[in-house]
């Protein structure tokens, strides 16, 4: 019984070995980055031109001079409770008697340690070669791996793991048990809901043969850009949350703003207040597209209404949207440039299979 058990043991651990060894190299063929050759135009330094803090506590005094506080001044003005997130004139800042302090505004200034530097987004889309013809989608998750459609992940110390953000091909799709699973390798498969699919959609009708529109799929958290029934661009986004859903229809883009600030909400718990948001697409009333330099949640929903970009991808919209950007702030749409057409829906879960 000793030997019988032995020999199970090698032959399982064998097996196992030979599955993760399987599962990893499917990894490998599965992962789709090399497949878009399309090169984003170059630039040079930081898409961002400004460093941004968030504003940490409530009632946060502002002062006029960074001496002002140790001489007992009275502050010009108290922040007020909520999500508040300011630029800052200056990324460096001004050092007095030990205390950091960061230029917000003219004669305003903010102790650094009430503040919290911003991380901005690095991730960026793809633009989709011209006779690509694959479905692909972003794992979402860190996600453990599965030999097959339903079976558990295999047990061990390494386990093959597809890293969240990863750009994957997905080859088939089934249903186990009432749960979906997608094959991204040879032998290699992971949940539906570990990863955002990128759902090729039909031309409204509304949309002529040869104009650009952009597609927002608020079941997958993406976002496609086509010229006619072409496909150019994908991308993830952060669409609105249960309690601020984000407007569902077929719009046009009526107005762009180069950067502006956003507040709203009711209440402190809601309040919010953004300054110097980049890239203002609106395509319904506020409702807009625009970049978030504040979160990297890109893939959920994480926003009060508007569809977040990150920062490289809300650039990119901007500059291949209508109206064209004049060199001012604000360009709204015109009969002779009206606005790119802007489809904003829910997928039925069997769309993507």
């Amino acid at each position: 019984m000793v030997r019988r058990a032995v020999f199970l043991w090698l032959g399982l651990g064998i097996f196992f070995g030979f599955q993760t060894g399987l599962c990893r190299a499917g990894i490998e063929e599965g992962l789709a980055e090399k497949q878009f050759v399309c090169p984003f135009p170059e630039r040079t330094g930081d898409v961002l031109s400004l460093t941004y803090a968030q504003i940490l506590g409530d009632a946060v005094p502002v002062y006029g001079q960074p001496q002002d506080e140790r001489a007992g001044a009275a502050p010009v003005r108290v922040t007020r409770p909520g999500f508040m997130w300011v630029s800052l004139s200056d990324p460096q800042p001004v050092m007095v008697d030990g205390q950091g302090w960061y230029k917000i505004n003219e004669r305003e200034y903010l102790r650094a340690d009430k503040l919290r530097l911003a991380k901005p987004s690095g991730f960026q889309g793809v633009l989709v070669p011209r006779d690509f013809d694959k479905k692909f989608a972003w794992m979402i998750f860190h996600t453990r791996v599965s030999p097959g459609p339903g079976v558990p992940p295999v047990e061990e110390e390494d386990p093959a793991v597809v890293p969240a953000r990863s750009l994957v091909i997905v080859h088939e799709t089934r249903e186990v048990e009432q749960r979906k699973w997608c094959r991204i390798g040879t032998g290699v498969w992971v949940p539906y809901n570990r990863l955002a699919m990128v759902i090729p959609a039909l031309r409204p009708e509304e949309v002529g043969e040869s104009e650009r529109w952009i597609e927002v799929n608020l079941t997958e958290q993406t976002l496609s850009a086509y010229e006619g029934d072409r496909l150019v661009f994908a991308t993830l986004v952060s669409s609105g949350d249960e309690r601020f859903p984000t407007i569902k229809g077929l719009f046009r883009i009526w107005a762009k703003v180069r950067i502006g600030k956003m507040s709203g909400g009711e209440g402190d718990a809601d309040r919010y207040y953004v300054e110097d948001v980049p890239w203002h697409m609106y395509f319904h009333q506020s409702y807009g597209l625009h970049t978030s330099y504040w979160h990297d949640f890109f893939g959920l929903p994480n926003s009060h209404g508007c569809v977040n970009l990150a920062p490289k991808d809300a650039l990119w919209l901007f500059e291949w949207t209508r109206p064209k950007a004049s060199k001012g702030n604000w360009q709204e749409s015109t009969k002779a440039d009206p606005g790119t057409w802007v489809w904003v829906h829910e997928t039925p879960v069997a769309m993507g299979e």
